[in-house]
This record gives structure tokens, C-alpha cells and sequence, in this order.
């Protein structure tokens, strides 16, 4: 459950320092589903998450980004708030926009165990959004059987004592 939670918090690491290389001038912000994912390293095959919550992405005044998620995993929830510069770590991301409104394509690469992990992600949910994504993903060399589609999770708050 570490590693699950680590693979997808990295994830989001990238997605935040990356904003910069955004080819589009609309900005990555707001709160996201995740509506399908695709890795090219077969751990994520045996472990991928079948719910997700979702992520929401501010822009801060110093222009660093914000994302704020919630995991539950062995009967624990978390609520984690990661502020992210843009010009730290050596995780590489293309932030694309898709021709459907308010949809995004992610494709994050980051090390993990000495090992490069490659993940595309679908951020949003339309059905036309999704055929993009597909295509998207064939022309970068995954297998799209290989898609994942998680279910959304409802936000949680935790129970305090």
C-alpha cells in the first residue's frame, strides 16, 4: 500500500512541477478526477488503485502550485497537501491540454527504485476526452489494454479524537 500510495503521489509531484512546460496557455487548475491511467512498468499492473479521490490544483501567489488529495489504505485516511515548485526535482512532465473542455493529458516520468516509471493520465471525465487519451497513449508506445479505469472515491474527512 506504500508503494501504491508512493507511485500516485509522485505522480502528482510531476503533475505539479511541470506546470511550466504546459504548451497551453489555459491554466492547470481546479479539482480533477482521474478518469483512466496507464503506466509502463508492470508493478502498477499488480497493484493499481481501484478507487482514487479527487485532486484539486491551486496556483499560489509565489507561483508554485498546491494539490490536496485524500488516500485511505489499511483502514487509515490521510489527507495529504503537497506544495510543489516548479523549478525542483528530476521528475519529467508534458502537460497537455485535449480539445474537450477542462480535460488534461499527464505524462509523467519519474524514478522510482532506480527504476524510470513512465504513466499517462486522464484528468476529467467525457467520453471524447477518454478516445483522445487512447490515441494519445497508442502514439506514445502503451498498451491500451493496459488502461486502467479507476472508481471515484468520495472526498473524506477524517474523524478526529
Amino acid at each position: 500500500m506504500k508503494v501504491l500510495f508512493l507511485i500516485i503521489a509522485l505522480s502528482l509531484f510531476s503533475i505539479l512541477q511541470a506546470e511550466e512546460s504546459s504548451p497551453s496557455k489555459e491554466r492547470f487548475e481546479g479539482t480533477y478526477f482521474i478518469k483512466a491511467m496507464v503506466t509502463d512498468n508492470e508493478f502498477h499492473g499488480k497493484k493499481k488503485p481501484k478507487e482514487v479521490t479527487v485532486v484539486t490544483v491551486t496556483h499560489l501567489s509565489d507561483g508554485d502550485l498546491e494539490a490536496n488529495f485524500t488516500s485511505k489504505g489499511l483502514g487509515m485516511l490521510k489527507i495529504y497537501l503537497l506544495t510543489i515548485s516548479t523549478d525542483e526535482g528530476k521528475r519529467q512532465v508534458l502537460i497537455q491540454k485535449t480539445s474537450v473542455k477542462d480535460h488534461w493529458i499527464l505524462l509523467c516520468e519519474t524514478e522510482l527504485s532506480d527504476k524510470r516509471i513512465k504513466r499517462v493520465k486522464l484528468l476529467e471525465e467525457n467520453p471524447q476526452g477518454f478516445e483522445e487519451y487512447k490515441k494519445f497513449v497508442s502514439l506514445k508506445g502503451f498498451n491500451e489494454t493496459k488502461i486502467s479505469i479507476p472508481t471515484q472515491a468520495e472526498t473524506c474527512t477524517p474523524e478526529h479524537d
